[in-house]
């Protein structure tokens, strides 16, 4: 079984223009992210799918692999769906660009599934949160198998009742096969996923299943100005870039 990681990466971004570039610590967000998820025991290659020859160029000089995408897509997986047309591999880990603190061990952990249940078409990570009223994020609740119930840039679970200290946010390293995917990449856009801009809305509202992994302290993404401060520092006191700088 092959395990391929892609990284979908675009120019596009209307809170952080080019924030694929950015300078985290001396390298590209993009860089960081593709040099972690290398540090993956169960991904046998990583990708950087792109539609822009800036992002190849600059992947390229760090040795990167890329495979060049249409810009038409609106969605990352979408992205993916094509590019992994171009490889030959089992399950797609789709890894977001904008988690330059990715950790390869949260990786490995959320691909697991897909590994060793050949009923699971599709996972992903979810870790303990507590900040309200923060649309950036995408919050989940689970059902008793650990599947996701809903997903929402809304709080969940609602706390008009019940007080809610904790909740789920997902971390999105999202693992899928690669038969699923290219049915996900088919459909076109669902209601609530373009209510909410949450393309994995697409999979709940066809009545599939997405397995949830709980994992410990995954870190941010960057979206604005100010995640993207916040990981700088956090970044400058991380230990496993060490492994890779």
């Amino acid at each position: 079984m092959k395990v391929v990681g892609m990284i979908p990466a675009r120019l596009e971004s209307s809170r952080l223009p080019e924030k694929a570039l950015a300078e985290i610590c001396g390298l590209p967000m993009i860089i960081h992210t593709y040099k972690r998820a290398m540090l993956a025991k169960k991904l046998d290659d990583v990708y950087i799918a792109t539609d822009n020859p800036k992002i190849k160029s600059l992947v390229e000089q760090y040795g990167g692999k890329v495979i060049m995408t249409g810009k038409h897509h609106k969605t990352g997986s979408d992205r993916l769906a094509e590019a992994c047309q171009k490889i030959d591999c089992d399950i797609v880990v789709n890894i977001q660009g904008d988690e330059p603190l990715v950790n390869p061990d949260h990786i490995d952990a959320i691909v697991a599934p897909l590994i060793s249940d050949p009923n699971v078409k599709i996972s992903v990570g979810v870790t303990k949160y507590n900040k309200k009223n923060s649309p950036s994020d995408i919050k989940a609740v689970l059902d008793l198998n650990s599947d996701i119930l809903y997903c929402s840039r809304t709080d969940l679970p609602s706390d008009a009742r019940t007080a809610v200290e904790t909740m789920l946010k997902m971390s999105f390293i999202v693992p899928f096969r690669k038969e699923f995917l290219m049915q996900y990449s088919s459909w076109n856009p669902t209601p609530l996923e373009q209510i909410e801009y949450n393309e994995y809305l697409r999979v709940l509202e066809h009545g599939e299943k997405i397995r949830a992994v709980y994992v410990e302290d995954a870190k941010i993404s960057v979206d604005t100005p100010e995640d993207l401060e916040e990981v700088r520092i956090l970044m400058s006191l991380d230990s496993l870039r060490q492994n890779y700088m």
